[in-house]
């Protein structure tokens, strides 16, 4: 049986984010880059097969059903479900302060 798959949409906030990281890391190792960019599609992948397993994300002043999956161990990935739709949000670097991130 074939499995249900979720959309999965990346806001333009999270895209700009995602691609910062991945510059910044690219000026230290092009090769590590390339791999923190592979580690976060294939984690937009297994959002797309299942995104209800992830742990809330608790921060204060954020919306109430939000979402995180922990990517390439330095990175949170911050999502909402709605119905069949993963909405990313944000891509932060977990050595960030967090609140600072995410209104």
């Amino acid at each position: 049986m074939q499995q249900h798959k979720h959309t999965v949409i990346v806001s333009p906030a999270a895209k700009k984010k995602m691609l910062a990281h991945i510059r910044f890391l690219a000026n230290a190792s092009i090769l590590a880059a390339k791999r923190l960019r592979d580690s976060i599609y294939a984690d937009f992948n297994l959002l797309a097969e299942n995104p209800n397993g992830y742990r809330r994300y608790d921060s204060k002043d954020c919306i109430e059903n939000l979402h995180c999956k922990l990517c390439a161990k330095r990175y949170r990935i911050v999502f909402e479900v709605i119905d069949d739709t993963v909405y990313i949000y944000d891509i932060q670097d977990c050595r960030q302060d967090i609140d600072k991130n995410l209104v």
